[in-house]
């Protein structure tokens, strides 16, 4: 992976954490519909599902990936 492709990466890791928080806060604002907090839900959970594929995680553990060199 190239330096611009990691940095890219990084900034969308930033931008799907900080959109997370601000489901959070909204979800615990409480003063939404059912409607809006199912949709704020679902939205939640696909970023979620992408952090989660992006970091290869496993059990809630992060693997690390090691490429043999020998």
């Amino acid at each position: 992976m190239s330096d611009n492709q990691t940095h890219t990466s990084d900034e969308s890791i930033t931008a799907q954490i900080e959109r997370l928080e601000a489901i959070i806060t909204e979800l615990e604002g409480g003063d939404i519909s059912l409607e809006r907090a199912q949709q704020l839900h679902t939205e939640g959970e696909r970023i979620l599902k992408a952090l989660e594929d992006e970091f290869d995680l496993g059990e809630g553990k992060i693997i690390e990936r090691s490429e043999n060199h020998n």
